[in-house]
């Protein structure tokens, strides 16, 4: 009879082998589906910047057919309007990014919205790549 106590205790718990397959198990399936989520997650970032610099050319041709020039900064587009009282933006947003839009006019003199992109320094590759109003509208 006490032998089969002690197989029982010795059975109460996992080898050293189950839980290293468990692991291995996880890992191959975190390493496949991983850049997949990584990927669609930069995907989502990069188009919501898109979009909001679309918007805040709207914005600025709104701004411009009422006052007849493009506004200085992003910030004057905050500002009460004359005529209705609101501002044409409640608040200028941050990137996805947590970072500034740069807004900047080009040899022609024409606005252009920029999104420096991940590391939120100009230039740079993949999920640091810069993303300009120029870029959108070709």
């Amino acid at each position: 009879m006490k032998k089969n106590l002690d197989t029982k205790s010795r059975r109460a718990g996992f080898t050293l082998i189950e839980i290293m397959v468990v692991v291995l198990i996880v890992g191959l399936l975190l390493g496949t589906v991983g850049p997949n989520i990584w990927n669609a997650l930069f995907k989502s970032q990069h188009k919501i910047a898109e979009n909001q610099i679309k918007l805040f050319h709207s914005a600025i041709d709104l701004y411009k057919s009422s006052t007849f020039k493009y506004p200085e900064s992003l910030d004057v587009l905050t500002e009460p309007d004359s005529i209705s009282g609101e501002p044409i933006i409640k608040r200028i947003p941050l990137d996805p990014w947590n970072n500034e839009y740069q807004y900047e006019f080009d040899s022609d003199n024409r606005p252009v919205i920029i999104c420096y992109g991940a590391d939120g320094a100009p230039g740079g590759e993949n999920m640091d790549a810069d993303i300009s109003s120029e870029d959108l509208n070709q």
